[in-house]
């Protein structure tokens, strides 16, 4: 995808993994996560009306993020510091989307990535 068409700057935060105790995954975002910067993206709100389903989250917002940066890794994190409404750490929804390109010499167009903020 053209970088023109991708305006926004991240940050994509792959997690350290290790094992607690029990012998449970855990991930770690912090100082031991890899940090990829200067990520070049489209970020867009998907979902911008509240959900109205019976139980569900009032708050949650899904995004799109398209970008040329490849692999992310299902477990990241994607840091937008420079967003309008100030700093957005999100996480994916779901597997990132390889979007392929049948007319180029190198079939994969670029990534898509649904999102969703991270509380807390």
């Amino acid at each position: 995808m053209p970088g023109r068409l991708m305006p926004h700057t991240v940050t994509v935060v792959t997690p350290a993994k290790t094992a607690d105790a029990y012998g449970n995954d855990v991930y770690d975002y912090g100082p031991g996560a890899t940090r990829t910067t200067g990520v070049k993206a489209w970020l867009e709100q998907s979902q911008r009306a509240a959900v109205t389903a019976q139980g569900a989250d009032p708050l949650q917002e899904k995004w799109l993020m398209v970008t040329n940066h490849s692999p992310v890794a299902r477990r990241a994190r994607i840091e937008w510091a420079n967003s309008p409404h100030g700093p957005l750490v999100f996480e994916l929804d779901g597997q990132p989307a390889a979007a392929f390109n049948p007319l180029q010499h190198t079939p994969l167009h670029h990534t898509e990535l649904t999102l969703k903020i991270v509380d807390g």
